[in-house]
């Protein structure tokens, strides 16, 4: 998969909370799609595989600083994302990293290894990540 600028109906699965975070300058985030703040903060961006990213839940609706928008909502909980291939049902329980904002890698795979979350599950969807954690730092 590559990055997506559409919205994503992402599946997931509860609990699940929410957080409020700025938007970023010049920032569109779609709906379903992996969010991260680049440190030292800027703001909310979509997630990518970049050093400075630390990931902070998935966007649970479309945010444009162009249509004024100055803040977006994101969701903490286990979410189905795109499998880049790597991951398998014996990576259930380790951490996965992003490798854009809508597809996950097996760690140390990419670049810069900005964890997304843990493995779950792994299906003919995609993998299941567990983005609960409250903020997740690079590993």
């Amino acid at each position: 998969m590559a990055a997506t600028t559409l919205d994503r109906n992402t599946k997931k699965r509860g609990p699940i909370r929410q957080r409020v975070l700025p938007l970023a300058a010049a920032t569109t985030i779609p709906v379903g799609v992996i969010v991260a703040v680049a440190t030292p903060s800027v703001g909310a961006v979509n997630g990518s595989d970049t050093a400075t990213h630390v990931v902070m839940g998935l966007s649970c609706q479309r945010a444009a600083a162009a249509d004024g928008d100055t803040k977006i909502v994101v969701e903490l909980g286990i979410f189905n994302l795109g499998n880049d291939g790597t991951i398998t049902a014996a990576d259930i329980g380790q951490p996965c990293t992003v490798l854009d904002n809508q597809t996950v890698s097996k760690a140390a795979t990419t670049t810069n290894d900005i964890i997304a979350g843990y493995i779950t599950e792994v299906d003919a969807d995609g993998v299941w990540v567990d983005m609960t954690q409250a903020k997740i730092a690079a590993a």
